[in-house]
């Protein structure tokens, strides 16, 4: 009885320590936190080496996304841990990324896997052209 107690204990214990997401760097990001590192900037988008988008996040969770195909608006909102965005073009299919700071930059990381798709954000330089006047 008494051993059954102790497992139990430990299960209790080690439970939500296997629940959390291990990714590099530090905890997820909330929303709050994600806005006031992103709100107002424009941010090369890299995966994670290589240049392949930027993104600039406007007041009231919205961005615009460029890449060569073009231009985009979108919205984004907390869920669970990760920030899901909403893009015009497939506004019902989110993409989902928890974000944290990973060798002290923003990193993303695709719906919280460690074997999916990373992104590394960095403040842009680069001015970003849209043809449409954006969300």
């Amino acid at each position: 009885m008494r051993r059954a107690t102790l497992l139990a204990c430990l299960a209790c214990l080690t439970a939500p320590a296997l629940a959390e997401t291990a990714l590099p760097g530090g905890p997820p990001l909330d929303a709050r936190a994600f806005d006031a590192l992103t709100l107002g900037k424009r941010m090369d988008t890299y995966d994670p080496f290589t240049l392949y988008g930027i993104e600039e996040f406007l007041p009231g969770q919205r961005a615009i996304w460029k890449d060569a195909t073009g231009c985009k608006s979108a919205t984004w909102e907390q869920v669970g841990e990760q920030i899901c965005f909403s893009y015009e073009d497939r506004p019902d299919e989110p993409d989902c990324w928890i974000y944290n700071i990973h060798q002290g930059e923003l990193w993303g990381w695709y719906e919280g896997r460690d074997d999916g798709p990373v992104v590394r954000l960095v403040p842009a330089n680069s001015p970003m052209q849209c043809e449409f006047v954006g969300a």
